[in-house]
């Protein structure tokens, strides 16, 4: 059984932490307080098997002990890890990339858009742009979560060889078709029934739709609000991932989409029993509620589960300091553990 953290506990317990932290990050100077998506690292190009070509920026730190791995989410790139970005800054060397057919990076076939491929990818980011003998911690939001159980499981021998922690944040190992979106009663019972084929009709007029991103743009923004946040988020962050979303071509989008409705790893997780894990979600997610984190804790020997409250899905902008605290205490925990070793 995973050892459970309350909410409440966790959040009081890191609000000091993470205060702490966004002052380090100001103090550092560099690029702390750039606009939403304004940081840049050194770019590196990633170029993997089937010739995707992924977008990364490093950003090294002097005398670095460990190096930090970030996957982003479906529909997302790598800017959405603004706020751990200032956090970090300086702490560890740290790795920013997109995922294929997201921001930068280039998009492949429809049907490589799989969560086993981005597994794979994710392994090419660590063989190319970490620099050798450098410890691993792997954090992943949403689809970057699932990112890390399909890497956990393809690429078992980089795991116990460079990784020593991982951060699956709002996330779910499998189930996704029965989705509600938090929607209740009979909408509700529908959505897994009508979403597929919303997202069938999108595909059909693909061109279409990315032709005016302008109007995809608006027509988004209530969606986003609606299944990405909780109550109370502010405003530019609601816009600054709607942007993100609507820039993703629809041919992506749908095909990842296609992949979560069959997506299974939970066989996968016990993989991650031989490394330091923190799984975190928001209480008010509605894409990836959190019994799904709850079903991951438990199958993860030692993970701990913090629950945030009244977050929605989008969790590193919504609670930047009690997710960073949460990240700075798995760090620790990580490399501690892998002195042990």
């Amino acid at each position: 059984m995973a050892a459970r953290r309350t909410a409440t506990k966790a959040a009081l317990a890191g609000l000091a932490v993470g205060v702490a932290l966004g002052i380090a990050g100001r103090r550092r100077g560099g690029q702390a307080g750039a606009a939403l998506g304004g940081h840049r690292g050194r770019p590196v190009t990633v170029t993997v098997d089937d010739g995707v070509q992924l977008a990364v920026d490093v950003e090294e730190a002097e005398d670095a002990k460990f190096a930090v791995v970030f996957a982003h989410g479906w529909t997302m790139n790598r800017h959405c890890w603004h706020f751990q970005r200032e956090a970090f800054a300086g702490r560890a060397t740290l790795v920013f990339y997109d995922q294929r057919g997201h921001g930068g990076s280039s998009a492949g076939a429809f049907d490589a858009c799989t969560i086993d491929r981005l597994g794979d990818d994710l392994a090419a980011v660590i063989t190319e742009a970490v620099p050798e003998g450098l410890p691993v911690v792997l954090v992943g939001h949403s689809m970057g979560g699932m990112t890390i159980m399909a890497f956990a499981e393809r690429h078992p021998g980089l795991l116990a060889s460079r990784v020593v922690g991982a951060a699956l944040l709002s996330t779910s190992s499998g189930r996704l078709g029965e989705s509600t979106f938090g929607l209740p009663g009979p909408v509700g019972r529908l959505a897994p029934v009508v979403t597929p084929i919303v997202f069938e009709r999108l595909h059909a007029r693909a061109a279409l739709v990315d032709r005016n991103v302008a109007l995809k743009t608006r027509t988004n923004l209530p969606v986003t609000r609606y299944v990405a946040f909780g109550p109370g988020a502010r405003r530019e962050h609601v816009r600054f991932v709607n942007e993100m979303a609507a820039s993703t071509p629809t041919e992506v989008m749908v095909g990842f989409f296609n992949d979560f409705r069959v997506h299974d790893k939970h066989r996968a997780l016990a993989a991650l029993g031989s490394v330091e894990t923190l799984v975190m979600v928001g209480a008010r997610d509605r894409l990836t509620p959190k019994v799904h984190s709850h079903r991951i804790a438990e199958a993860v020997p030692g993970a701990r589960l913090q629950i945030v409250p009244g977050a929605g899905h989008m969790i590193g902008l919504e609670r930047a300091g009690t997710v960073n605290a949460a990240l700075a205490g798995l760090f620790d925990r990580a490399l501690e553990r892998a002195a042990g070793r």
